[in-house]
């Protein structure tokens, strides 16, 4: 399916846009929660002993920066698609 140039353009409803900011606060409160209790658990510890600890672990900080900027570029696109349909329409 090939995108035109309009597809960039359009803002999704209010409500599905505001639902799914909800959802990556709350994603982030809990990554922000995690990476506290993460940098508390790495104090005294030398870098090894963190690397060691945190094989196979999830990063939260690197997810907590993935949906802040996942965050704002939705956030901007929404308001500069509004701001574009209040004054051309």
């Amino acid at each position: 399916h090939k995108r035109n140039w309009t597809s960039g353009l359009t803002v999704d409803k209010f409500e599905d846009h505001q639902k799914k900011n909800e959802d990556v606060v709350d994603r982030m409160l809990k990554l922000t929660e995690e990476y506290n209790e993460r940098v508390q658990e790495e104090e005294g510890k030398t870098s090894e002993q963190i690397l060691v600890d945190n094989v196979g672990k999830i990063d939260p900080k690197r997810h907590l920066e993935s949906s802040v900027s996942d965050l704002m570029s939705s956030n901007i696109i929404q308001c500069l698609g509004t701001m574009l349909d209040t004054v051309v329409f």
